[in-house]
């Protein structure tokens, strides 16, 4: 009953977060005192990957309580912040070859990737961090709301994959890229809504994980797997 009555509630805000991923959220961020948006991003020392954290509180903050729920973020999540509306958790551009596991981590999550040498799918997966869960009633255990990947292949939009209105922080996310053949170029997105509290303040937050590669076949004996 839990978790229905929280999957109701933040069906409810995902028109909310369609707005936050526009190019005014930056301005709407910084009309202190009614101030309910916060955005913190954070990328890896190479530069590689960064993801997106999005808190939306429940009610309006004054200046002085935004900023410290948004050093309590950053805090949480081990990282130093970051100018709003970098990529997020993934590959850039990478290219991935065949028949080896990828795992790209940051302090949101993991986005894993295999494609098999010759095959038609590319099984993917992404985990939550134990900092995220951290910040949900019931940690681990605590409801998230995954609203679907959706892709393109090689420039055409493949649609949205399957929801997961049951999902938990601990809980390993995944699909396939399907289909996925050696030299196909992916583009990815997702979101994982959930309840969060921080320093009192109870709101609604929203990890956004995308990226792109292209899914190599085997091109020799060293980069590709036995």
């Amino acid at each position: 009953m839990f978790r229905r009555t929280i999957i109701s509630t933040t069906l409810g805000v995902l028109g909310t977060f369609a707005l936050l991923s526009s190019a005014a959220l930056p301005a709407q961020a910084a009309s202190a005192p009614s101030q309910r948006t916060i955005m913190i991003s954070h990328t890896d020392t190479k530069k590689v990957y960064d993801t997106i954290i999005t808190f939306h509180a429940s009610k309006a903050m004054t200046a002085a309580t935004a900023a410290k729920v948004k050093a309590t973020l950053a805090k949480k999540m081990d990282a130093p912040e970051k100018i709003a509306g970098a990529t997020a958790s993934g590959p850039k551009g990478a290219q991935l070859y065949c028949d080896n596991a990828y795992n790209f981590s940051d302090s949101d999550g993991t986005f894993s990737f295999q494609h098999r040498c010759g095959g038609t799918t590319g099984p993917w997966g992404y985990k939550l961090s134990a900092g995220v869960c951290s910040l949900i009633p019931g940690g681990e255990d605590g409801d998230v709301l995954e609203i679907g990947m959706s892709w393109s292949r090689n420039g055409t939009l493949q649609g949205t994959q399957a929801d997961h209105l049951d999902g938990f922080c601990g809980r390993q996310f995944h699909s396939t890229f399907n289909p996925d053949h050696d030299g196909d170029a992916i583009v990815y997105k997702d979101d994982f809504i959930f309840t969060v509290e921080v320093d009192g303040e109870t709101g609604t937050a929203n990890v956004a994980i995308s990226g792109s590669f292209t899914s190599l076949g085997c091109q020799n004996r060293i980069a590709c797997g036995p």
